[in-house]
């Protein structure tokens, strides 16, 4: 059985991004994990897959998820599935974004707090890879 904690949530500031995680693998028995970003324009991911879907819900501004390299815009209100393995990379589409990702199974939390907490190393894009493959994300060529 697992329940919600009374902890406040971790926030990790990495690479532009605020993400607040919401619900962690730990307090979900594993089944599923929530994060919270806060994106300014001018920043997203690159573009990658991994081996978990991925449910975005935006709750203020519009994100372009560019699945597999096409544009996919999903607005405030709107909500998008990505599927393991499929490519993507979500930016926002305007000034600021702010969305929820929902992963399953659980775990993707690993990624963030492995960049929360390699932080000086994080000018180093060759070293943010390295982090986030060890964390099982696949940057895509």
């Amino acid at each position: 059985m697992f329940g919600l904690s009374s902890n406040k949530p971790e926030v990790c500031n990495v690479l532009g991004d605020c993400i607040t995680l919401r619900l962690t693998a730990d307090q979900t028995d594993g089944q599923y994990s929530v994060a919270e970003f806060k994106t300014p324009g001018g920043v997203g991911q690159p573009p990658h897959t991994h081996d978990w879907d991925e449910t975005y819900v935006v709750l203020e501004g519009a994100l372009n998820l560019n699945v597999d390299g096409q544009a996919t815009i999903v607005p405030a209100g709107g909500t998008y599935l990505v599927k393991a393995g499929t490519v993507h990379a979500p930016t926002p589409d305007g000034d600021s974004c702010q969305y929820l990702m929902v992963a399953r199974p659980g775990g993707v939390e690993a990624v963030f707090k492995s960049l929360k907490a390699n932080e000086k190393d994080l000018g180093d894009m060759a070293k943010v890879v390295e982090l986030v493959t060890k964390e099982g994300v696949k940057i895509a060529a």
